[in-house]
């Protein structure tokens, strides 16, 4: 049963993940989003075709994520089948490896996000930082508004 549980918590990964790449709502450096775009011709943008959104790239923090889960998923669904063939001999035997297993991938996919977003927040709170001309000219304009 434990190859089952880690078969459907890949699934739901892999759907957080398209929800993250589907999600516009946070605001991402203008530096950030077209460095690392994905390029039209590429494999990534040929096995699923994913479409730049306004203002909004693909890029590729939020692509190879689902590639990942897609290739865990089928090789979770695989010793899931392996399993089932079995007798659950996998669940039954390796039951310590396959939590693990698990609690690994889950652990680098948390540490993952939370590491693209304070990256993308730390270069975006650099960009909207005053530079110390735009600063003399706001305090000139509040001078003269006065």
């Amino acid at each position: 049963m434990t190859v089952l549980y880690v078969f459907i918590t890949n699934i739901l990964l892999l759907m957080m993940s398209f929800a993250c790449h589907f999600d516009t709502r946070r605001t991402a450096s203008e530096r950030l989003k077209y460095k690392f775009r994905v390029k039209d011709d590429l494999i990534f943008r040929k096995i699923i075709k994913f479409k730049d959104k306004s203002f909004y790239p693909c890029n590729y923090f939020k692509i190879v994520p689902i590639y990942v889960y897609i290739m865990l998923s089928f090789l979770r669904f695989v010793f899931f089948v392996i399993d089932i063939v079995s007798g659950y001999y996998l669940s039954h035997n390796y039951q310590i490896a396959v939590l693990l297993s698990f609690s690994i991938i889950v652990g680098i996919s948390i540490i993952y996000v939370i590491v693209i977003i304070i990256w993308w927040e730390l270069v975006d709170y650099k960009e909207s930082r005053f530079t110390k001309e735009e600063k003399q000219l706001l305090v000139k304009a509040k001078k003269q508004k006065k």
